[in-house]
């Protein structure tokens, strides 16, 4: 008798349950929230410091998940964010809010920005975050929507860490994504000179830029022109790492960047640096 079915049927067995062993695993360290935004139920995650003063106000961070990890399961962004910090999450003192950005949109749209921000403003509330130390950081099409919201919403943050990102695409803006951005964010990519104009925006808020220089997807000349730009504007605390012949996929690089989080914990809209 031929057992191969049967064997074949057992691998399939333990892969699904070491599958689900490894999201139960991490599930008890991101909590699952759910809020209403014009109507609309919106899910995210939420991500606890193990090392906090319960009675302290903590440092919240909202993290912008790249293009692979959009959709509305509320489990595809983690996994974007936890193999970046699970090397590191020891040394990180900060709440960490996860929203989902859906299928065929962006996170500088009014309906995932709006989402984004409440999803952040609840969690703030919720587990005691400092409104005075708000971060904003992501990775590629998070990277884009840490610039876009960032200078869409000036004074809301007190540090932005935008990751192999950009602020202005390589082809024209699609005519429906036009219609969906972020009035002010539209109206700055279409100026004359869109840098200057996010520059302008962001103003003195504390940035610290990644980028691969071989990155093939998101092109190293973005980061070097926005950061640039604000440093052109005046921004008296603009850092940028660049990573000599690394290419896109450098979010475990930037999360591991020597005195990074020191940095982030320096960051009070009362008291910038």
């Amino acid at each position: 008798m031929n057992n191969m079915p049967y064997r074949l049927i057992l691998v399939f067995v333990i892969l699904f349950f070491a599958a689900c062993s490894d999201h139960s695993e991490w599930r008890k360290d991101y909590l699952e929230r759910s809020i209403s935004v014009g109507g609309a139920e919106y899910k995210y995650r939420v991500w606890l410091p193990k090392k906090s003063d319960p009675n302290a106000k903590v440092p919240v961070m909202l993290f912008l998940h790249g293009s692979g990890f959009r959709g509305d399961d509320n489990i595809a962004q983690v996994d974007g964010f936890r193999w970046a910090i699970d090397p590191v999450k020891g040394d990180i003192d900060f709440v960490a809010v996860l929203p989902q950005c859906r299928n065929r949109t962006f996170w500088s749209s009014v309906e995932m920005s709006n989402y984004a921000l409440a999803a952040l403003d609840a969690a703030v509330n919720e587990f005691n975050g400092d409104p005075e130390r708000l971060y904003l950081a992501g990775f590629s099409l998070g990277g884009y929507g840490t610039w876009q919201i960032a200078a869409g919403h000036p004074g809301k943050f007190a540090a932005l860490v935008p990751i192999a990102g950009g602020v202005v695409g390589e082809r024209p803006i699609d005519p429906r994504d036009r219609e969906a951005i972020i009035p002010e964010v539209g109206a700055m990519l279409d100026s004359p000179e869109p840098y200057q104009a996010f520059a302008k925006a962001i103003g003195q808020t504390a940035v610290w830029a990644f980028h691969g220089d071989a990155d093939e997807a998101v092109p190293v000349e973005f980061a070097r022109k926005m950061v640039k730009a604000l440093a052109d504007a005046g921004n008296r605390d603009v850092r940028y790492t660049e990573y000599a012949k690394d290419g896109h996929m450098i979010m475990n690089k930037a999360f591991a960047e020597p005195g990074l989080f020191k940095w982030l914990a320096d960051q009070k809209l009362t008291e910038p640096k």
